[in-house]
């Protein structure tokens, strides 16, 4: 059973990391250092206080060695030693608590950072990129998958990183102690790692990906589930849904417990080894002639080693299963990071004005994983303050043609420039447009946050002329909250005539050139229509204004019609020919 190695996994986090990013990990790797010398004097200091306990007169050699000829009487040696033990016990431990704090506030620090520079990715991305995916994918990457690397995977590195330090060297201190002992040890050890590393890890790899694809599905049934609960509800599909969630919770579920239940079972092996070991280590001794005062301080130091090294082995290769279990993660993260687009997508034009002409220069598009053109060979232009209708079958390029004025998709071949030199793919062009989609995205805030949409600082001279311009005033009146009435989640307690005119008041906001609305009447009855299309022409005036619509009559007071078939610009005329065609 392969899967990709953990150093693979590794390159790929640095690749994510920035240039300071990568001078902390060396910080954790100092602290690991600092805290694993510590833990290797500690149990030093240990082994020659069992000697000193059994036999005083070695502690004065000891304190010989280091110049310090004064007798002490045997008591207060003990007394001094324990007091030495105890204090470099407490330093370790003070030092082992900083190295948890700064190891974990500077990976998360790097995971607040990360998810940003992702999330501002995402912001970035062409709107191409998102008409090929599923939006749960993002919301998947974000809030679980780049969470799991970081949570899960480089605090598991961090962890793995610092017991290993302290395993190596504690082992070499076993190794000074008695060297046919510690590498019998070492013998046993490597055969565990071997098992653990050839019968557990391939294992955890796949759990991580049963666990990444079940997440996803969740995430996905629960999100259509509360979007689409009235029609749920109307076609009596409850139960359809419900076993939709359930069957990947379920799967979900089973692999975190095995999963959960595997992880234990390095630590009970590692509790019969070592007890095992330690009866060997006494047989050992005993076998060499060793008194029991003379193993008093060996036996000291591998008690001490032993229930140091039996739980920091035990968290190591947790850590290190948890690690493999993320992989999944962290290939789908650095994947996802390299492949969305950033804001070269669009072009910065800081002198751009709108006093002539928007146009259309023998354009052709196509989306991405298609083969077929959307538009083929599109030339024609929008004259400034000028109302131009779109009209055509289903499928006929209506919205494409719009999507690409908008600067959200780019030719294929072709240009479409304003005044004859600025690009419309750009954050200036965006500025100048007020966009009516058919169906307006509302969130669970108030009106007026829903107008000024994703402004903190709400400009009410701005606001309330928007309101106005719309024809807000008089329904907002009637609210008992008034422009603060929350709407609900995707505005469920407004009709479909007033999200439209909040839809309208949003474009109006930021006072713009010119005007588009994408069908934003289509889904209204006759009278809601009529009266919405009497705000539109009002708001209209001195505007550029581009309306497609469903209805021919919704478009009789428009300058030109342009009439879409196929992906082709068929005719571009005006009102009374094409009405006097359709008759």
């Amino acid at each position: 059973m392969s899967s990709p190695s953990i150093f693979s996994a590794i390159q790929k986090i640095r690749d994510l990391l920035t240039r300071e990013e990568k001078f902390r990990w060396l910080g954790i790797a100092g602290f690991a250092l600092c805290s694993s010398l510590l833990e290797v004097l500690t149990a030093t200091l240990i082994v020659v206080f069992a000697q000193v306990l059994n036999q005083p007169e070695t502690g004065q050699r000891y304190l010989a060695k280091l110049g310090f000829m004064e007798i002490l009487p045997p008591g207060r040696l003990v007394f001094y030693m324990a007091l030495l033990v105890g204090a470099v016990y407490l330093f370790k431990n003070i030092v082992s608590a900083c190295e948890a704090f700064y190891q974990n506030f500077s990976i998360q620090k790097m995971n607040y950072h990360f998810k940003n520079k992702l999330l501002h990715r995402y912001a970035e991305a062409e709107y191409g990129f998102y008409l090929t995916r599923n939006s749960s994918l993002g919301m998947a990457v974000v809030g679980g998958d780049a969470e799991s690397m970081f949570s899960g995977g480089m605090l598991a590195l961090g962890s793995i990183l610092s017991e290993g330090v302290i395993f190596v060297l504690l082992i070499a201190m076993v190794v000074a102690m008695n060297p046919s002992l510690a590498f019998s040890i070492f013998g046993i050890g490597l055969v565990l790692g071997v098992i653990v590393s050839k019968g557990l890890l391939p294992r955890f790899y796949v759990f991580g990906q049963r666990l990444q694809e079940a997440s996803l599905h969740t995430s996905q049934n629960l999100l259509q589930f509360f979007h689409a609960f009235k029609e749920i509800i109307l076609l009596g599909k409850r139960e359809a849904f419900v076993d939709a969630y359930k069957y990947y919770s379920l799967k979900k579920s089973r692999v975190q417990a095995l999963q959960t239940a595997t992880n234990l079972l390095p630590r009970m092996v590692i509790e019969v080894v070592f007890m095992g070991l330690f009866v060997a280590t006494i047989a050992f001794l005993c076998l060499e002639h060793e008194s029991p005062i003379q193993m008093m301080g060996i036996l000291g130091g591998y008690l001490y080693t032993g229930f140091r090294l039996m739980p920091g082995l035990n968290r190591m290769i947790s850590q290190i299963n948890t690690f493999k279990s993320t992989i999944p993660s962290i290939e789908r993260v650095h994947k996802e990071y390299l492949s969305v687009a950033t804001k070269e997508s669009y072009e910065e034009a800081p002198g751009l004005t709108f006093q002539k002409s928007i146009t259309f220069e023998d354009v052709d598009f196509r989306y991405l994983h298609t083969k077929k053109n959307a538009l083929n060979h599109i030339s024609f232009s929008i004259q400034k303050g000028e109302c131009i209708g779109i009209v055509g079958e289903t499928g006929s390029g209506k919205s494409t043609l719009v999507d690409l004025v908008l600067g959200l998709l780019h030719p294929s071949s072709g240009s479409i420039v304003v005044d004859d030199k600025f690009p419309v793919n750009s954050y200036q062009w965006h500025q100048k447009i007020g966009y009516v989609p058919q169906s307006i995205y509302l969130t669970d805030d108030t009106i007026e946050a829903n107008i000024a949409f994703g402004e903190k600082e709400i400009d009410d001279v701005r606001l309330n002329a928007a309101m106005d311009a719309a024809q807000l005033r008089k329904f907002i009146t009637h609210l008992p909250e008034g422009s603060k009435t929350v709407v609900g989640e995707r505005g469920i307690r407004l009709s479909g005539g007033e999200r439209q005119r909040i839809a309208i008041a949003r474009a109006l906001y930021r006072n713009p050139e010119v005007l588009i609305f994408d069908e934003a009447t289509s889904a209204l009855d006759n009278e809601t229509e009529a009266a919405l299309m009497e705000t539109i022409h009002k708001v209209s005036q001195a505007r550029t204004v581009i309306m497609i619509a469903h209805r021919l009559t919704t478009l009789k007071d428009c300058d030109r019609i342009v009439v879409m078939e196929g992906g082709h610009l068929k005719s571009l005329i005006d009102y009374e020919t094409l009405n006097a065609q359709r008759i």
